[in-house]
């Protein structure tokens, strides 16, 4: 096609209403998900995420009303795992959904290994759970705002009286409300090229012990082979995540020891449960 086409071509969509060119956009993008490398599906991710962010703040102020509070987070969380798992060819199994339960709080725990995490953890998140996050993230435009309005749990991990302080109330919150909370232990992203966990900071399970909840451990398998940020890799493909059964904290005391104890052997749980996961290469088909 020649320059004087092309511009024509150009100048002819530029004409077209703004919902059309939308559509059409969209259109391609779903054309192109399988296709796309590194820089489409990291886009796609983001841009989906900020678009169901803004439904957030939306739900967050209209749910309430009718009584829904408990569906603010499940149904954003859902929403951005099917809208930007489908744009960019991800999605995951699940085995043991039935310890994904709405009826009495817990501590959900998971490992963490990179922002792709957020998608993952969107198709298992339940119903009436709130998510704790490091403080930073309330400053986000769109997203912060929106975690704002749904009353996530923020953690100054600078200040520790701070933390312990936020810690507390979440505690206390998850009776008074009947609530459970969701946290990533480690703290902070892990070491994705290797089948690890970091060491388990310990305000979950001192969060669980005090409410006196179960802690529910939640494993996302190594996905390394299909995405890795510092090689720009992002693949297609399906990653196995497997949900623990519950460990019982009612009656434990709330001592530095039992709590340590309590840290240590749920993480061992869960590293056998990734190295069980992650033996295979998770396929590389996505619907």
């Amino acid at each position: 096609m020649s320059d004087s086409k092309q511009l024509a071509s150009r100048a002819s969509l530029a004409y077209l209403p703004w919902s059309v060119q939308l559509l059409l956009i969209t259109a391609a993008a779903a054309l192109y998900r399988k296709r796309g490398g590194f820089l489409y599906r990291s886009v796609a991710a983001v841009i989906w995420l900020l678009i169901i962010a803004a439904y957030g703040m939306f739900a967050s102020l209209i749910l309430p009303i009718f009584g829904q509070r408990k569906l603010i987070n499940w149904t954003v969380a859902r929403l951005y795992y099917y809208c930007a798992g489908y744009f960019t060819a991800i999605s995951a199994t699940v085995e043991n959904e039935k310890y994904l339960s709405a009826d009495s709080p817990a501590v959900y725990i998971c490992n963490h290994q990179s922002s792709l995490d957020v998608m993952l953890m969107a198709r298992v998140f339940p119903k009436a759970t709130s998510v704790v996050a490091k403080k930073s993230i309330k400053y986000y435009p769109i997203l912060g705002w929106y975690m704002s309005l749904s009353q996530a749990i923020f953690l100054d991990r600078s200040n520790r009286n701070s933390a312990v302080a936020s810690a507390k109330k979440a505690a206390e919150d998850i009776h008074r409300k009947q609530t459970s909370v969701w946290i990533f232990p480690e703290g902070t992203r892990g070491h994705p090229r290797e089948i690890n966990m970091l060491p388990f900071k310990k305000g979950a399970f001192h969060m669980a012990v005090q409410a006196g909840v179960p802690i529910v451990p939640i494993v996302i398998a190594n996905y390394n082979d299909l995405y890795d940020s510092k090689s720009k890799r992002f693949e297609s493909g399906v990653i196995p995540i497997k949900v623990l059964a519950p460990i019982p904290t009612t009656g434990m005391k709330e001592s530095s020891d039992a709590v340590d104890k309590l840290a240590t052997e749920t993480r061992e749980l869960m590293l056998t449960a990734l190295r069980e996961i992650s033996t295979t290469t998770p396929s590389k088909k996505s619907d």
